[in-house]
């Protein structure tokens, strides 16, 4: 389990990295079109929500924090799935028509 969050974390890192840099590898890979979407407004939010699932991810993964905090982590990771369906449910990020 510890390798399965080491890997998600290695993943929600790579991603935040890339829409810091404009790209986008990961989240209009399905039927989700980049074209409904402002992408600034996207890719501003998303890069912070991904960069604190990886710190998460991280910390639950090293197997080394008490296990109140890998609780508080969980908890805050959970919290960010939310997050990312907000910004993909929200009218404020999509493109007006």
């Amino acid at each position: 389990m510890d390798l399965l969050f080491m890997f998600m974390g290695a993943l929600c890192l790579a991603e935040g990295i890339d829409l810091f840099t404009g790209n986008d590898f990961l989240m209009f890979v399905g039927s989700t079109k980049k074209e409904d979407y402002d992408l600034d407004k996207v890719y501003g939010a998303e890069k912070w929500i991904f960069l604190i699932d990886a710190a998460c991810s991280f910390g639950v993964g090293m197997n080394r924090l008490p296990r109140q905090v890998e609780m508080a982590l969980l908890v805050l990771f959970a919290a960010t799935l939310v997050a990312h369906v907000y910004v993909f449910k929200s009218k404020k990020f999509r493109k007006e028509s």
